[in-house]
Formats: C-alpha cells, structure tokens, sequence
C-alpha cells in the first residue's frame, strides 16, 4: 500500500506537462478544474484554471433532467478551458449521492508458510471481490483497509512477509449502474470522454486531509449542497463512506419556508448574515430581510439576526445528527478515528464548526484544499475540496483492487453464478 512519501513517485501520475481535468457534479454547483502534471511540484500538478456553474437537473444526487445537466456541464467546461486557454477532451468524474455504497468484504488464501508476493496478494483481493455481488450496481473502487498474515492483524502491505495464510479487508464501493451509465453519457454528449469515475466523498477527503490524516487515520465529512458525504481514512486506503440526503441546499430551503420568500433570497440571506451559533454576537442586530406580498413580489421587511440563526442551527444539528448516526452505524465503528475534518461549501457558514464539534463530541477542524495555495483565491476554498481532489486523486496512489486483472469481469457480471464462474477461471488462467 502507498505511504504518503510514495504517493507522489512521477511513474504514478504520468508524463510531466500531461492535461489533466477533475468534474465535480454536485447539487447546488457543477466545477472543473484544470491541471497540468509537474512532479516537481508539492502538489505534484500546476494549476491552469477553473470553471464553475449552478447545476441544473442533478438534484439529491439523482439526474432529473438530463438536458439541462448538460448545458451546466458545457458552461462549466468552457469557463474553465478559457480560464486555462487548454481545450480538454477528457475528465475524471466525481459520482455522488446516496446511493453510493460502502461494503467490507474480507477474504483469505492459504500460503504454507511461504514469503507472501504481490501475486498473493492480487489472488487474495479477487477472493474477497468474489464475496460481493453487485447486481445492478457499478464498481467503483475496491480499496485494501488492512492485511493479516496468520494472527497478526492491521499490517498495511504484507509483501515480503511469510505466513501460512493472508487475509484482506477490503473498502468495496458502488453505485446504481444506471446512475454512473447517464452522468458518463451526459457527459460524452458534451464532447469529453470519461477517464475515470471516482466516489465524490473519498475525492473530498482525498483533497482535504493531510498526508498524516490519510496514514494514521481521519474522518472527513463534506457539508455539500444536496447531500453531505462522510468518509473514514484508515492505514492511508479510503475505508468506508457514507451519504446523507441532507446538506446546504435544505437550510435554504428552511429560511425561505420560515420568513416566506424566494430561494435565491432566502440564499443571499444565508451567505451574508446566517450563522449556526444562536448565542454569537450580534444576535440582536436588525438585517434586511424581504417577504414576498400578496402580490408575489419581493417586499422590504427586517428581522433579528438571532432568528435567521433560529432556522439555520435546528438544521445544521439534524444533518450532523444523521452524520454521528451514520458513524455509530459504521462496521468500522471500533477503530474510528476521532481526528475530523469538515469541508465543502456549507462548513464555510459561522458556527458550523462549532455545532459540529459539539453534536458529533469529536475535535473539528475546518478544511479546505490542501493544494489551496496552488488553486488560487477562487478555487482554494471549501466548496471545491472534492473537485481539487478528483483532480489529484490519482497522484495519491492509492491502492484499488478494482483496477486488478479480474474487476472488470467482476463488475460486469449480470449474476452472482457467472460472476464468480469468470474470477474461478481468471485465477485457474493467472495462477
């Protein structure tokens, strides 16, 4: 398993000055990021440019209107390759929602007591890709968690070691088939070729943590628009997900259900004036705050920002609820870190941090980018750490068995029976 000083090795993120560009299709925004491979950068790419537009027709991490996705997804496109002056002709795409689902599946091979290879290896994650069948759904990822080798548990790359027997853990993610088969066609229908579908949560964390998060263990939770995603790192492998339905969208949607007004002023309300901490300061102050007349119009009105704060806390400390819910509920749950990190467009609200902190009872820091100072003033912010992320997962080098010999016949089996078939045959052609 790669360890953060071997994540940046030039052979794992291709040749110097190769374009690479990240899609993130979230609820409330659509972005692209644009990058240019340079191993000798810390980030291990230079930053060209950027572009972003309010998603239309993905809603809830679901596609409600496939033609006007595209058109977001074209904007959002041409924003960035003007901003970067490169045309692009490929992407690496970030799927989200909550549909997409983490599993633990763990397998093992006998050895009789013989130095483990990275051929056993292979073997023993093929056993463990067997176990799951994913009827209907598309693999993502298969990430290594943790090794064994007879009883010794928790080893990160168990190559090199001897052992009668070796086992694997195995992080395996998935999304509806039919899900991953539009957002790539809508994405092909605006003239890009998808070269890789990457779960958004683990993008986000992948984006945010520091390389010491990865290896020793971090939780990241991603307070987005439609949805808010959770991810767990352990032994520096993505290791478990999760999603909520919930995320900043529906505390705009609460202010402008509470004071009776528009979304887009119910969201310029939030942005300037809204607040999490009921008890901050200025609490008292008068804001401007319109209502729609019986007319249907926007008319002047005021009210006390301790009442927006009113509408937004309840919100903000039912989705970190559902999050601690989500954790407790986690077959990781004896060996959860508790090192966490918030990020994504919504944490970026004052007393989100702090609300968090307090529901969840763990320390939290607020993340943005770790390549913000690459990203720039525009992009270096919590609203982009999954699209900086999808633009930089592949210099992590992280390990995934789905990328092996047999996940594509894995992933493509339309039964359980065919499907395990086909990985008996790959291990009697390979072994």
């Amino acid at each position: 398993m790669a360890t953060s000083e071997q994540r940046l090795k030039p052979k794992q993120i291709g040749k110097a000055g190769t374009v690479i560009a990240s899609l993130d299709i979230g609820c409330s925004k659509i972005a692209c990021l644009i990058g240019r491979v340079d191993p000798g950068s810390r980030a291990g790419f230079a930053f060209m440019g950027g572009g972003r537009q309010q998603s239309r027709g993905f809603n809830g991490g679901s596609i409600t209107d496939i033609e006007a996705l595209e058109r977001s997804i074209r904007l959002a496109v041409e924003d960035a390759e003007r901003e970067a002056g490169e045309r692009i002709d490929r992407v690496i795409l970030g799927v989200t929602g909550p549909k997409v689902e983490s599993q633990l599946a763990e397998a093992q091979i006998e050895l009789g007591q013989r130095e483990i290879s990275r051929r056993d290896v292979q073997k023993v994650w093929t056993q463990a890709l067997g176990k799951m069948v994913p009827k209907e759904r598309e693999l993502l990822g298969a990430y290594p968690v943790m090794y064994g080798v007879d009883d010794q548990d928790d080893i990160r790359d168990p190559v090199g070691m001897i052992g009668d027997r070796v086992r694997v853990i195995l992080n395996v993610v998935t999304a509806p088939k039919s899900l991953v088969k539009n957002l790539i066609e809508c994405v092909q229908r605006a003239h890009l070729a998808v070269e890789q579908v990457v779960p958004s949560a683990l993008a986000s964390g992948s984006g945010s943590l520091i390389d010491d998060e990865i290896d020793n263990g971090a939780i990241c939770i991603d307070f987005g628009g439609g949805v808010t995603a959770v991810s767990v790192f352990l032994n520096g492998a993505p290791a478990w997900l999760d999603l909520a339905k919930v995320g900043g969208g529906h505390i705009t949607g609460d202010i402008a259900q509470g004071i009776g007004t528009t979304f887009a002023a119910a969201e310029r309300l939030k942005t300037v004036y809204g607040s999490a901490d009921i008890e901050g300061p200025g609490m008292a102050e008068r804001i401007e705050a319109p209502r729609l007349g019986d007319d249907g119009r926007l008319c002047a009105g005021r009210m006390a920002r301790g009442d927006l704060a009113g509408i937004i806390a309840p919100r903000v400390e039912e989705v970190f609820e559902m999050v601690r819910a989500s954790l407790k509920a986690s077959q990781l749950r004896p060996i959860l870190p508790r090192r966490t990190v918030l990020t994504g467009g919504a944490s970026q609200l004052p007393g989100v941090r702090e609300l968090a902190a307090k529901v969840l009872g763990l320390p939290v820091r607020l993340g943005r980018p770790i390549d913000a100072d690459v990203l720039g003033e525009n992009y270096g912010n919590p609203a982009f750490s999954t699209a900086a992320g999808l633009i930089s997962y592949e210099l992590k080098g992280f390990a995934d068995a789905s990328r092996a010999g047999a996940a594509s016949a894995l992933a493509g089996g339309s039964s359980g029976r065919g499907m395990i078939a086909r990985v008996l045959n790959w291990i009697r052609e390979n072994f």
